[in-house]
């Protein structure tokens, strides 16, 4: 039954595709990784009350599962392949796997990222992806190449998803307009796949914000051997969380998470090809900082600066 639902509903993306030679029915997946590519992958749980509340939505649950894991992709400038599923589920309840399952189409089928696999078992609600993708093995972004004097980037906005916790909880009562456009923010992150594919060529180091801006970009700068100094008063906000919430606001895009934009550093020369790649896209994408030598200063701020705990 389980195989029949995500069948149904994931699987369409894989007619026609050559480099795919075996997908679900066997005991493992066959891929034929397309010449002059490398295979990249990675895996993300999400765990019921810890990465999304009690009872949420399916369809918001399967969007957000592929949105997140996908982030990973684009931030080493990949192009999207195809995914394994790992579902630990209380029971079977077909509507409600139904609802999973077109949730995560809703995002996998237009990206052209394809279900090949996976196992199912009985136990607390645990939804674990390993999406994998393609790209050529010299381009490959990572996070331990970034260079003294590169300018620090972030796309998009941030602080919104981490304002919209309380209303996704419920624990926080807010206008339907509000409502409407925070708890979108939470569940239908966008992974930024073609501006971090546009960009592979231009950067330096990239990761997507999960944990925080604040924290995640120390991940580039251990990793790098840097440091950094950020301006928070350039961190690109939201006008509807700045009007909700004016005291708060920096804090969030600081720390909050769960956005899923690119940071990403680049070389100062590169300042007018990002500006042309990412102004095509209509994308918003905002230089926050600058790569130094050691040490790790945030301007224009005196909060805190601890993003997602995960123990």
């Amino acid at each position: 039954m389980i195989q029949n639902i995500f069948q149904a509903s994931v699987m369409a993306s894989t007619q026609g595709r050559s480099d795919l030679m075996l997908g679900i029915g066997d005991d493992c997946a066959q891929i034929q990784v397309p010449q002059g590519q490398s295979l990249v992958f990675s895996m993300d749980t999400l765990v019921e009350g810890r990465h999304f509340p009690f009872d949420a939505d399916p369809v918001d649950i399967g969007y957000r599962a592929v949105a997140t894991c996908v982030s990973d992709l684009a931030a080493m400038g990949a192009k999207p392949a195809f995914f394994t599923l790992g579902l630990t589920i209380p029971e079977s309840d077909p509507q409600w796997l139904a609802g999973l399952a077109q949730g995560m189409a809703e995002l996998a089928e237009p990206i052209g990222l394809a279900l090949v696999g996976g196992d199912t078992t009985k136990g607390p609600l645990t939804i674990t992806l390993q999406v994998h993708g393609y790209v050529e093995p010299d381009l490959a972004v990572k996070r331990s190449a970034a260079k003294v004097g590169d300018d620090i980037y972030v796309t998009g906005l941030l602080g919104d998803a981490a304002a919209a916790v309380p209303i996704v909880t419920g624990e926080l009562q807010v206008s339907s307009e509000r409502f409407d456009y925070f708890y979108d923010r939470y569940w239908r992150p966008k992974p930024r796949l073609i501006v971090g594919m546009a960009l592979k060529r231009v950067v330096h180091a990239m990761m997507d914000i999960s944990d925080g801006l604040a924290q995640d970009i120390q991940h580039i700068l251990k990793a790098s051997g840097v440091g950094a100094t950020i301006d928070a008063a350039c961190l690109p906000m939201s006008a509807e969380l700045k009007q909700w919430q004016p005291e708060s606001a920096h804090i969030l895009a600081l720390t909050g998470g769960d956005d899923y934009e690119l940071c990403f550093t680049a070389p100062k020369e590169q300042a007018t090809e990002i500006a042309l790649i990412t102004q095509t896209l209509s994308l918003p994408c905002t230089k926050v900082g600058e790569i130094a030598e050691s040490g790790f200063v945030i301007q224009n701020y005196d909060g805190e600066i601890t993003g997602w705990q995960h123990f």
